[in-house]
């Protein structure tokens, strides 16, 4: 009987534990580390040297936007309460 009152209390009164995940404390470790690795390899375009037709230039461009896209998801994320 008092498996039953339980059971029916948990369908009752469901706490918000049960239907959401608690937001990350930090951003994934993953994401860190692409950001750390884009980071790594604009360094080394920089320091690479030549012009590279050009070619150097745009891809140094596309790091640095990568960059911000990570960072506006992080905002988001923080925003939204993905994470902390």
């Amino acid at each position: 009987m008092k498996i039953a009152t339980l059971l029916l209390a948990a369908l009752l009164f469901p706490t918000a534990t049960l239907l959401s995940q608690p937001p990350q404390k930090d951003v994934p470790a993953e994401v860190d580390s692409a950001r750390n690795s884009l980071k790594g390899a604009l360094n080394d375009l920089q320091h690479a040297g030549g012009e590279w037709g050009g070619h150097r230039a745009k891809a140094m461009q596309h790091i640095q936007e990568a960059l911000s896209e990570l960072n506006q998801a992080e905002k988001f994320a923080k925003e939204h309460h993905d994470i902390k």
